[in-house]
């Protein structure tokens, strides 16, 4: 079913789709997903779902490469590693910090399919237990953690959460549905999108600091194989960070609404915490870089479990790709375990390949992403 050259070739277009949006500032993986459904109109059911695996899990992905390069995170879930890549680059490391991030995000994939595989019941039957309490600590810890990784003290921190919780409270988004701190604009109505926002943070930030910078650091001419030179020492090294990586993105993956952003999170504050060279993270420390890029991914293949049991998304992602499923017949619930069992099993296959496809795609994209940012540098 999936050896097909109407699969294969989409699949191939969705997975340079994915990379190239994912590594564009500001475009989610979300957004790449959402403009992918009008074309699944004319694709066979398989070929329809593999677009979806295949964009969704390059963009998650392709957010490393700015946020590398450029300290400006192409995708939300890539939030945690701006500053982490980041002075990896300055120490010369930006090809090890991308070829982490391309490596165990491949392998934090490919876990989580096999749990999506092997547990989609009972973690579905978790995911479905949770109740308006439980997903109000699972917020809380969200919150937490994106105060624990700060390396400035805990009271700017904690400062910094209550300001981004002030700016989400604009707008009309609220059960009263009265309007917020809108100040008479209807442009506000709408509230403060969360890319936009992020990106301005950010990228202005990195501006600025280029424009005061008197000449950017070079990037070093260096083989195509080099990307992914000592990925395997990494991975016996920090074993257990991947690991727990891995069943965190999986846990939280299941869990309706929760998905790839607060995973990578709570690994990376997971990491720091557990680390026992805490004061090195944020200094060029790949440590957490392998822990985050684990869980973001682990946890794009399980947000499928109540998807696919109950078409309850467990993502923003999934939400799209229930939509494509019921527009193709393959309507979510336990019966399409039993009376489509073969698309299934080829759902479990995409998402593996897309995993591996991942790794020498990704390392295209890295080189095209150093080649454009040595440009960008000749040219300031």
């Amino acid at each position: 079913m999936i050896s097909t050259w109407e699969v294969i070739i989409a699949m191939l277009a969705a997975s340079i789709y994915g990379l190239v949006i994912g590594s564009l500032p500001g475009l989610s993986a979300t957004m790449a997903t959402a403009l992918l459904v009008p074309v699944t109109f004319y694709l066979s059911p398989i070929a329809a779902i593999a677009t979806i695996v295949a964009a969704s899990s390059m963009a998650i992905f392709s957010g490393d490469i700015p946020g590398a390069l450029l300290r400006i995170p192409g995708t939300p879930p890539r939030r945690p590693t701006p500053t982490k890549p980041t002075p990896m680059t300055r120490k010369g490391e930006a090809e090890l910090a991308l070829g982490a991030g391309v490596w165990f995000s491949a392998v934090g994939g490919i876990a989580g399919t096999l749990s999506l595989m092997i547990l989609a019941p009972p973690l579905a039957e978790i995911a479905l237990s949770f109740s308006t309490f439980e997903y109000f600590w699972l917020a809380f810890l969200g919150l937490m953690c994106a105060t624990l990784v700060a390396r400035s003290s805990p009271v700017k921190a904690i400062a910094g959460m209550f300001i981004g919780l002030l700016v989400s409270c604009i707008g009309i988004e609220n059960p009263g549905g009265v309007p917020r701190f809108t100040f008479g604009m209807t442009d506000l109505f709408g509230g403060i999108e969360p890319i936009p926002a992020l990106v301005g943070v950010f990228a202005v930030a990195q501006v600025m600091r280029a424009m005061l910078t008197p000449e950017p650091p070079p990037i070093p001419r260096r083989k195509f194989g080099s990307i992914m030179a000592g990925q395997w020492t990494l991975t016996k090294k920090y074993h257990w960070q991947m690991t727990r990586g891995n069943i965190v993105g999986i846990i939280i993956g299941v869990l309706p609404g929760a998905g790839a952003d607060m995973a990578a999170w709570v690994s990376y504050a997971m990491s720091k915490r557990f680390s026992k060279e805490p004061e090195k993270f944020g200094t060029g420390h790949v440590e957490g870089l392998v822990e985050a890029g684990a869980s973001n991914n682990a946890s794009i293949a399980s947000g499928w479990v109540p998807s696919l049991l109950f078409g309850i998304p467990g993502d923003t992602i999934a939400a799209i790709a229930i939509g494509v499923l019921y527009m193709k017949g393959l309507n979510p619930g336990p019966t399409l375990f039993t009376e489509k069992a073969s698309s299934m099993y080829a759902i479990y296959l995409m998402f593996i390949i897309a995993n591996i496809i991942m790794i020498p795609f990704g390392i295209v994209m890295i080189r095209a992403g150093e080649l454009r940012a040595a440009r960008a540098a000749f040219l300031a």
